[in-house]
């Protein structure tokens, strides 16, 4: 969790809690926001103050220590996410529960105790990261697939109930970029080269998206430009998901 620091003046810092925010997209995200002058809490089993998003108690930790600080709760980004890599019929128990509890369950947790916070704070801004996985399949991918279209659903489900509170609830989905799971998981085969340009090929911009890109995406679903946005699906995917490759 950052430090506070003082706020520029004639206006008050906005507070952010991004998971997953060590690494990655989420680390890049976190940045994004606080390029923004918005104070953000970096919740991350791998941070200094680890936080288990699968954990109801270290969520409502979280949460209740950031309004306790700040006084406030404006932004939550559930960028925390596993990936495995099986077909469904070679799927374990344990790989399928481990996805689904940090993919899925993760900001339900954070998302049923952050929305009241924001709603207390006269609204805000939920943005999940999802994946153009949860509308296509993907060969080798059934347990994140699955977990990812759960997730969009249940950010419309959030967005719909959470409307009258001034809270808006959309989600980025972005394919493969340049950081975060995708790079970890090519990582480990013999030739992570083939593997991007082969996805690259696949995509009708011809390249990765950039970390750079979806944060910004992030930013703006934050910000006062997306007020009437709610229970979207943003696709940062350089048009994969528009032709469904798989």
């Amino acid at each position: 969790m950052s430090d506070p620091v003082s706020d520029p003046p004639g206006r008050a810092r906005p507070i952010a809690i991004v998971t997953g925010g060590a690494s990655g997209l989420g680390a890049a995200i976190a940045a994004r926001l606080e390029r923004d002058h918005y104070q953000v809490a970096i919740a991350d089993i791998a941070s200094d103050d680890p936080v288990d998003v699968t954990s109801d108690a270290e969520v409502k930790e979280l949460v209740y220590e950031t309004v306790e600080r700040y006084g406030r709760l404006d932004v939550l980004v559930c960028s925390a996410a596993v990936e495995t890599r099986s077909k469904l019929v070679d799927c374990t128990d344990e790989d399928w529960q481990r996805v689904l509890d940090v993919n899925v369950k993760g900001p339900f947790l954070c998302m049923r105790h952050a929305i009241p916070a924001m709603a207390a704070s006269g609204g805000g801004s939920v943005v999940l990261m999802s994946s153009i996985l949860g509308a296509i399949g993907s060969p080798d991918y059934a347990a994140y697939c699955a977990s990812k279209g759960a997730l969009n659903n249940l950010a419309k489900q959030a967005a719909v109930e959470s409307a009258p509170d001034n809270v808006r609830v959309n989600v980025v989905a972005p394919s493969a970029t340049d950081t975060g799971l995708f790079m970890q998981m090519i990582a480990k085969t013999p030739d992570p080269d083939a593997i991007v340009a082969m996805v690259a090929g696949r995509t009708p911009m011809k390249r990765l998206g950039t970390a750079d890109e979806v944060a910004d995406t992030v930013a703006f679903l934050c910000s006062p430009g997306a007020g009437y946005i709610s229970g979207a699906i943003i696709a940062v995917d350089g048009g994969m998901a528009a032709r469904r490759v798989v």
